[in-house]
């Protein structure tokens, strides 16, 4: 074999290695054999719901002091003076149990975030008056809980049949994520924990 007819055959090899990841990725692609999951939350995504600014709710303060009431986003006073604040919101149960059980549970995933607890507000909203006693850092709101349409958000359509309880929040009052009363804290910490790695806080 001669010397050009080696390079050749180098030549060719170097293009098999290159090219060969081609019709491998294409097989992978239509057989849908080693794809990642392209779920990347466990909630229902951006679902058919009005932005909290738009929610019928009248805020209240921790001291239930009438002076502390607003509408649209929640008061300043709730988020801090200098921050720009996730919301986790659910509607409160009519049983005080599970009212409490609800409150409690958030609560600690609250705590769970650590340093990164501030950027995060808890939201509990009830139809008339609470059926349990407030719990520190939460916020409280009087009102109407919308109903979103779970069958528009972007879920897989064995989720768009869960009944909502949960609702993860923008700083700008836009609802990202929606969950079923199935979920676990540790799956909705975990969304929350990527939702803040994404949106990193703005330096002071």
């Amino acid at each position: 074999m001669t010397y050009v007819m080696r390079q050749r055959l180098k030549l060719v090899a170097l293009l098999g290695l290159l090219f060969a990841p081609l019709p491998l990725a294409w097989a992978m692609l239509n057989a849908q054999v080693g794809i990642p999951d392209g779920r990347v939350a466990n909630g229902a995504l951006l679902p058919a719901v009005a932005p909290l600014p738009e929610w019928s709710l009248r805020y209240i303060g921790e001291e239930q002091d009438a002076s502390l009431v607003e509408t649209g986003m929640p008061p300043q006073i709730a988020r801090g003076a200098d921050e720009e604040r996730f919301w986790l919101s659910w509607p409160e149960s009519e049983d005080s149990r599970q009212a409490e059980v609800q409150a409690e549970r958030w609560w600690r995933l609250h705590r769970a975030l650590g340093k990164e607890a501030p950027r995060l507000g808890r939201l509990v909203v009830a139809a008339q008056k609470f059926q349990h006693a407030q719990v520190p850092g939460e916020q409280r709101a009087l009102g109407e809980w919308p109903v979103a349409d779970l069958h528009s958000a972007a879920t897989p359509e064995s989720d768009a049949t869960l009944p909502e309880s949960l609702r993860l929040i923008d700083p700008q009052g836009r609802v990202v994520l929606a969950y079923g009363a199935d979920v676990t804290p540790k799956a909705v910490l975990t969304d929350v924990r990527r939702l803040l790695k994404r949106n990193p806080a703005a330096p002071r």
